[in-house]
């Protein structure tokens, strides 16, 4: 079941209930009796989807796709895409999976979602090492398809392989796995070394109802659910017509199944140059964009870091605890002898919240809109177990500036720091900017990713940009250089100014 590096979260008991089916246990029984009828009922539903003669299996289906982690609002859906078409070649011998999906948004949550064009997502996983395919230089660039790895999602797609009925059979055989009759059928458990699964198995010998867990650098030990209905005969195979997955309780996947087969050739082969990239320690560059203020690169992912005298302000924490680490240390490293004293979350998406509770372990205090503190105190009660991060191990209290009134002031004689909430984005709802009024320097994420340098220019004005300039001139800020925290390389607002001119249409 691959070489992966996960660490399994132990639970002592789980009980699924309600809507996914899993009961409590029957009365009557003594232990002996329920685990010798557990064991017969594995054993029988081994037989009858005949799991330990898959070896590969590839599942064809349609229905929506949710983007994790990437609501509008805290206490808003994801947002939905249409998914037209999601193949899935799996290898259960080497662990290993491929899944190609085309999709298009269907559910218009905010303005991102008004690009009605579709996308072809191609992902694979071995292991503990994941890639894409994707045009390292963005659509349009002439570039052909590489592979990129993507560390932040091998976990989850590991899992999917044994969050699958035959693969969990398989591995609920592999792995020892305790069963135990429950009212409704057989519950079974087992771990492979990194993960904890817990199973049901109804009286038809199919498996309804799979959970497991994963570290999300977000809400932490996060439940995974599968749940599969409507099985029916593929070619000879059952497998179940209807399948939804769930993350942290949110719908991740929604899908009817089509076609089954069995067996095919799935032979996945690890690049070299990815192995490497997984296990590579995260690296950061500096940039000097003034005396003092230093954008700190990584990929696709950016931070700034400010000199305030006696202290240092940093502006985004994205990804994980590696990444915040790296930032944390490159910014001693410019800034030395100073401790950090506020981190500014520009919003709660994952992929900028991943790193924010390594701030709180360092004392810096939290400057985001008042309903992210909210939602922040209520996951981060959520345990850490399964990749204890530091806050976990230090247990220190969070400290939040929050940014009433739609202004936070970050004050000092040489380079105060001005943080106002972005309003009108349809991006988030509660997102941030920072200005720096000495240096005219604008620090915004998600409203201008910046272009490439001699990639082809926009033909429609993307209308995140039309509001980051709205923005801009509701403030009355006087912006000369704009930083982003995605993208190559700052811009200008003359650019910016350029930008909005350009006729309005859907993002591209």
């Amino acid at each position: 079941m691959g070489t992966g590096r996960f660490i399994v979260r132990t639970v002592s008991q789980f009980v699924l209930s309600g809507a996914v089916g899993l009961c409590l246990a029957l009365g009557g029984l003594s232990d002996g009796a329920k685990a010798a009828s557990g064991a017969a009922a594995l054993a029988a539903a081994r037989k009858a989807l005949r799991s330990d003669a898959v070896n590969t299996l590839e599942y064809v289906g349609s229905g929506t796709w949710n983007l994790f982690g990437q609501s509008p609002s805290p206490s808003a859906p994801d947002p939905q895409f249409e998914m037209t078409s999601y193949t899935a070649d799996i290898n259960y011998v080497t662990g290993a999976s491929h899944v190609v999906m085309i999709r298009s948004p269907a559910l218009i949550t905010r303005v991102l979602l008004t690009n009605a064009r579709q996308i072809r997502a191609e992902e694979y996983v071995r292991g503990d090492v994941s890639w894409i395919i994707g045009p390292p230089g963005g659509p349009g660039t002439g570039l052909a398809p590489a592979n990129v790895p993507e560390q932040k999602n091998a976990e989850e797609r590991y899992m999917e392989i044994w969050a699958t009925p035959h693969g969990f059979l398989r591995a609920a055989a592999a792995h020892h796995a305790v069963s135990r009759a429950v009212k409704g059928g057989t519950e079974v458990t087992f771990r492979d070394g990194r993960h904890r699964f817990v199973g049901h198995i109804n009286a038809r010998h199919e498996v309804t109802h799979i959970r497991t867990w994963i570290d999300s650098p977000v809400l932490g030990d996060m439940p995974c659910d599968a749940i599969f209905t409507d099985y029916r005969d593929f070619d000879g195979w059952r497998f179940p017509g209807h399948m939804v997955r769930t993350m942290g309780g949110k719908t991740r996947l929604d899908m009817k199944v089509t076609s089954v087969k069995v067996n095919l050739p799935v032979d996945i082969v690890t690049p070299e140059p990815m192995r490497i990239a997984m296990a590579a320690p995260v690296r950061t560059s500096s940039d000097v964009l003034a005396p003092g203020v230093y954008w700190i690169r990584g990929f696709q992912w950016h931070s700034v870091v400010i000199d305030q005298g006696d202290h240092i302000v940093v502006v985004d924490a994205p990804l994980d605890e590696a990444r915040s680490n790296a930032v944390i240390a490159k910014a001693k490293e410019l800034i030395p002898n100073k401790p950090i004293r506020y981190l500014v979350n520009t919003h709660a998406h994952f992929d900028h919240a991943g790193g924010v509770r390594t701030y709180v372990d360092e004392g810096a205090t939290i400057v985001t809109m008042p309903v992210n503190r909210a939602y922040y105190e209520r996951i981060w009660k959520t345990p850490h177990t399964i990749r204890p991060d530091r806050l976990q191990r230090s247990g220190r209290a969070a400290k939040f500036l929050p940014i009433t009134d739609g202004k936070v002031v970050l004050n000092d004689p040489i380079r105060p720091v001005e943080v106002y909430h972005q309003q009108g984005t349809g991006h988030n709802v509660a997102m941030a900017i920072a200005y720096l009024p000495k240096e005219k320097i604008l620090i915004q994420v998600d409203g201008w990713n910046t272009e490439a340098i001699g990639a082809p220019k926009p033909q429609l004005a993307n209308p995140y940009i039309v509001n980051l300039n709205d923005n801009i001139q509701r403030l009355h800020l006087d912006v000369a250089q704009i930083v982003p925290l995605h993208g190559p390389r700052t811009g200008t607002m003359a650019e910016l100014i350029e930008l909005t001119k350009l006729p309005r249409g859907a993002l591209n």
